[in-house]
């Protein structure tokens, strides 16, 4: 895995907040410091108190009246199962299941298989990165900070255990994320696509993954920089599709071909695949300064030479082998392929991704960037 930085030169209206990027913090620390769900967000326990009794004549607000006519609510709980089934029920397709709120909008499935590979994708990125959550440099006492696309939650909840200051929102089309997690941290179905209401502004705001997810990634950064605060950071982290050779072995394989198709279905239904090498100057152009960017090489198995490289190979190796089955969807619905001929073509696929002759990896970009708008 090779690594390679380009920045931009430092602006006079540097923030205070604007240093080195901090020290490592690895997974395993992160998980030894866990509190108990009842901790609240500076991670001590909640002082008891005796409850002041209250005089009935105390309470200003009127007494509930019954309703002498209540009859059928039916249409009142038509309306709520409506609301509730497209949040939390899911839609099944070729044998996974997807979200039901804003249906069709994101393509890969929200199962237990994508959800073990979104935490899988979770540690090999803590890898790549030294045990970091994060390279902004954020300080020790975050306030407010949103995770967009936050998946399972698994970033989101290990940052506010680091970051007991915090006060964490994850959000995500589906509602996939653990029911017991810190006081600090929260979750809400919501799409990042639609107008943000937010009832604060953020100092950190990250993304991960959200290669699949946008049909104009420009708006979302926009809408980034508007809900930072002066000297808040924004950072993405995003792998750059379809994948790369340096020596033409990847060229004409199994692997290459479902890449390439997998690119073309996603630009078919307006989603396209390939913007994570514009965010860089998006951030600029809407106004975010001192931008950092770091390219990483992460190969698709264990063919470079390198104890690191070949255990980051490993770890991609798993993601991309469960990552396969997920492009069901845009192969059958843009590209007009049939599930068998889908399945026919990874049979071909998987084994060109453990072929440690074809020399693939797939670029991960990490772009961070402070709003000094004042």
């Amino acid at each position: 895995m090779t690594s390679q930085e380009d920045e931009l030169p430092s602006t006079s209206m540097k923030s205070s907040e604007d240093q080195q990027f901090g020290n490592s913090s690895s997974l395993d620390e992160a998980q030894s410091s866990q509190q108990p769900t009842n901790l609240n967000a500076t991670g001590s326990y909640p002082a008891s108190a005796a409850s002041p009794s209250i005089a009935a004549s105390s309470i200003s607000n009127p007494a509930l009246e019954v309703d002498t006519q209540n009859g059928d609510n039916s249409d009142l709980d038509s309306t709520f199962s409506s609301i509730r089934d497209s949040v939390y029920d899911y839609v099944e397709e070729n044998g996974r299941t997807f979200h039901k709120y804003k249906e069709g909008k994101y393509v890969l499935p929200n199962d237990a298989i994508e959800q073990d590979r979104l935490d899988l994708q979770h540690q090999m990125v803590l890898i790549l990165l030294e045990g970091r959550l994060h390279l902004a440099p954020i300080g020790a006492n975050p306030q407010n900070v949103l995770d967009v696309g936050t998946g399972t939650g698994i970033w989101a909840i290990d940052f506010a255990i680091k970051y007991p200051s915090a006060k964490v929102i994850g959000t995500d089309l589906s509602p996939i994320q653990p029911e017991f997690v810190p006081a600090n941290c929260q979750f809400e179905v919501d799409d990042a696509e639609d107008e943000w209401e937010f009832s604060r502004k953020f100092d950190f705001i990250h993304m991960r993954g959200m290669m699949t997810c946008f049909s104009d990634p420009r708006t979302i950064i926009a809408k980034a920089y508007e809900a930072t605060i002066p000297g808040g950071y924004l950072e993405m982290q995003d792998s750059v599709f379809p994948m790369h050779c340096h020596d033409n072995t990847l060229e004409g394989t199994a692997l290459d071909v479902w890449g390439k198709a997998c690119v073309e279905g996603a630009a078919k239904i307006g989603r396209p695949w390939t913007n994570t090498p514009n965010y860089r100057d998006w951030m600029i152009e809407l106004g975010f300064e001192d931008v950092k960017e770091k390219i990483f090489e992460v190969p698709i198995n264990t063919w470079p030479k390198g104890r690191k490289q070949k255990e980051l190979g490993l770890w991609w190796q798993a993601d991309l082998m469960d990552a396969l089955g997920a492009s069901m969807a845009i192969l059958t619905r843009a590209m007009g392929w049939t599930p068998e001929e889908v399945e026919l073509q990874l049979v071909q696929v998987r084994k060109d991704i453990k072929n440690t002759g074809v020399h693939g990896y797939m670029p991960i970009i990490d772009d961070l960037q402070v709003n000094l708008f004042l």
